[in-house]
């Protein structure tokens, strides 16, 4: 009976003991999602760049609601390359136009171009990658050579030919430009990926139940391919903004007078000893809010790591 009695007792004892330690272990039970969430807000200039992104969409969007500073064309101060004051911070330009008006539309702009041309050079990249990486064979080969070819091309140089040609100066021009010739990289890494999932035992269970070639493509393969896909979207981004801004400081992205960062370099750098401010602006723009999507990007390639472990 005492033995009986010493078993039980020490049962209980377990038992208060995993008690004490559920809550603990419940709370380091998350998701994968949640995983992912902590090791990035752990990065702290990732987190940097992803609240200045944050902050710049408010500007730009919803900055001119509420500033009242949202007439870009509109010519409000009578003095030409008026210095900054409380009612334009930014001062004015050659003609009167608000600077600051002109900086959120531009913003707009800009954003607009680099995420919408991201968006279609990722579809773009997807499909060319994943066949690619799927197939195999004459099909890999010839994909990968019509891409070997793109990139062998002096990109800005095709650029200007094909926007002198082809555009009109809008930013849905300039969006569908630039996603054209944007998506060879990530055609290249989502190949890469394909080719190395398509090896793994999920995908040959799926084969052996009898799943069909496109739902193991984008069914089971590419959402295991997508932590590749976010990270190369974000660093797209930020490139595709650097190519819309060089494209309309030469003359062959978006046209004057449609405010974009890129042409209100192209205005100011004619006027930078009377007004710097024309060019510094937007400058700062482009170099913080590219230098922000690096920031990111390299934030979320670390919390999508499988292979990084928890500290």
């Amino acid at each position: 009976m005492d033995s009986f009695e010493g078993i039980n007792q020490a049962s209980l004892t377990n038992v208060e003991i995993l008690q004490e330690l559920t809550p603990e272990l419940t709370q380091k039970r998350r998701s994968q999602g949640r995983i992912i969430f902590d090791r990035f807000i752990r990065n702290r200039t990732a987190l940097v760049g992803a609240t200045f992104l944050i902050l710049l969409f408010l500007f730009c969007f919803v900055g001119p609601f509420i500033t009242g500073h949202n007439h870009p064309d509109a010519i409000e101060v009578t003095q030409p390359f008026a210095p900054p004051s409380l009612q334009f911070p930014f001062g004015a330009d050659d003609v009167g136009r608000d600077s600051l008006a002109r900086a959120m539309s531009g913003g707009q702009i800009s954003l607009l171009v680099g995420i919408s041309s991201m968006l279609i050079a990722i579809l773009f990249g997807i499909t060319i990658g994943a066949f690619a990486g799927y197939y195999g064979g004459i099909i890999d080969n010839l994909l990968m050579r019509v891409t070997d070819a793109i990139l062998a091309v002096p990109i800005y140089l095709l650029l200007f030919v094909l926007s002198a040609t082809f555009t009109n100066g809008t930013p849905i021009s300039v969006i569908f430009l630039i996603a054209i010739f944007g998506w060879t990289t990530s055609a290249r890494l989502i190949r890469g990926e394909f080719l190395a999932q398509k090896e793994r035992e999920y995908v040959k269970v799926a084969q052996s139940i009898g799943a069909r070639s496109f739902r193991l493509m984008f069914r089971h393969i590419l959402p295991n391919a997508a932590g590749t896909i976010i990270v190369n979207a974000t660093l797209l981004v930020g490139d595709n903004i650097i190519m819309e801004s060089v494209l309309s400081y030469f003359g062959f992205g978006v046209r004057i007078p449609t405010a974009s960062w890129g042409s209100m370099i192209n205005v100011g750098q004619d006027l930078f000893d009377s007004a710097p401010l024309l060019v510094i602006i937007p400058g700062i723009l482009i170099i913080l809010t590219v230098l922000s999507c690096n920031l990111v990007g390299d934030g979320l390639r670390d919390a999508l790591d499988p292979h990084m472990t928890e500290r």
